[in-house]
């Protein structure tokens, strides 16, 4: 056995499993089928192949509940978007426009809480075998925009990713415990919302805008939305508020107009997608858009890579569908996107000792209701995605300067 320290922590290699554990991590055990008595080599032969058909049978069952197993995984990063929300806006012609939801507009629903405890839930069974079952400070760090819904529904991953030891536990009728979350107030978060105002970016956002909204497939769909809803809908944008609204209807159990049957979801989902897309549509605007978020990101992979810190082990962001969509296309990514409430992309930052090498996996879910995550592959990288590549294609988007590139200060 080999041992470093770090931070103070003695961390131990183990060559039987080939990977770094702390001194107190058990080694997983795992399961075998029973032994089969000797009586007849007819009775052996029927029950071995009962057993293995049992095995089988039950791998098949268990496979997608099975925690995540792996001697190289190094650290995790989540970025999910928030739970299912009320409307934030209205349209003139909204025969709701005077509704009173229970959660205010822009609102985190029960049902969106649920959602991002179902979320916490699956992601505590998944990485079971890595994610120490008791929360400590120094193993995970939380990040969230300011916006309430984004907060809450980090609040509830965290109850089902953390729920308390029986030593954690300070209320014997509260199984929770409270978990930092650190946010960036919306006029300052360019790393989560990225909402910070930046004058290069945003013109050419407003350019890219125009392009979009000046292709001819929708004047059509511009006309008949400006026709229904009495106000002015000749952009994807105004569109992308409207389809919004009307899955916030419709998900709360309100009739939607007749007139939304021909074109909602449908043909107002592409300009929806295209809309989330605009924020981050090439790699200059990724690089003002999603930059400070990788930048975050690749600094905390570069410590975990070269050994400096090897006490975190989750990094988690609670963010938007745009947060998300600019990521998915930063990473290279060009398919339009529809992240689902709690949808989430994972980073997974993994070592291989033989070959002294680190190596990134990503994976994505686009629903809180899926068990197992896709693998995404890279289009610039090999597979395995090597860190030094991954790294490199990130470098390209991260600014060295955000406030001077951005046009923000007189540099």
């Amino acid at each position: 056995m080999y041992s470093i320290i770090r931070d103070s922590v003695p961390m131990e290699y183990d060559n039987d499993e080939n990977t770094w554990r702390r001194p107190s991590s058990a080694k997983v055990e795992r399961s075998a089928c029973h032994q089969i008595p000797r009586r007849s080599t007819t009775v052996a032969v029927v029950v071995l192949g009962l057993a293995v058909l049992s095995c089988l049978l039950g791998y098949c069952v268990l496979s997608e509940t099975l925690p995540y197993e792996s001697k190289t995984l190094r650290l995790v990063i989540i970025i999910f978007r928030h739970g299912a929300r009320t409307p934030v806006n209205t349209y003139n012609s909204d025969p709701y426009k005077n509704y009173q939801w229970p959660d205010g507009l822009g609102g985190l629903t029960n049902v969106g809480k649920l959602q991002l405890y179902e979320l916490g839930k699956k992601y505590r069974s998944y990485y079971a075998n890595f994610i120490p079952e008791e929360y400590c400070e120094k193993d995970v760090f939380v990040r969230s925009s300011d916006k309430s819904r984004c907060m809450m529904s980090a609040y509830t991953f965290l109850a089902g990713l953390y729920p308390p030891s029986e030593r954690q536990m300070w209320h014997p009728d509260i199984p929770w415990q409270p978990i930092p979350v650190h946010s960036l107030p919306k006029s300052l978060d360019n790393i989560v919302a990225s909402t910070k105002p930046c004058k290069v970016w945003q013109a050419m956002y407003d350019e890219t805008l125009a392009e979009r909204n000046a292709d001819p497939k929708y004047v059509e769909l511009f006309d008949y939305l400006s026709k229904h809803t009495n106000q002015s809908m000749r952009s994807i944008l105004p569109i992308d508020f409207l389809y919004s609204t009307l899955m916030c209807e419709q998900e709360a159990g309100l009739k939607l107009p007749e007139w939304t049957k021909t074109v909602f979801p449908g043909k107002m989902r592409t300009p929806f997608m295209e809309s989330l897309a605009a924020l981050a549509y090439n790699e200059t605007m990724q690089r003002f858009y999603s930059g400070p978020l990788l930048k975050e990101i690749k600094q905390y992979f570069d410590a975990a890579s070269e050994h400096e810190s090897l006490d975190r082990s989750l990094l988690v962001y609670s963010g938007h569908d745009v947060t998300l969509v600019s990521l998915w296309r930063a990473l290279g990514r060009a398919e339009l996107l529809e992240p689902e409430y709690g949808a989430s992309l994972v980073l997974e930052l993994h070592e291989d000792v033989e070959q002294e090498a680190f190596f990134v996996k990503t994976f994505f879910r686009n629903n809180t209701k899926v068990e197992v995550p896709m693998e995404l592959k890279l289009p610039f990288c090999d597979d395995p995605c090597t860190y030094s590549q991954f790294s490199t294609h990130i470098a390209k988007i991260i600014p060295d300067d955000w406030e001077a590139e951005c046009g923000n200060t007189d540099k």
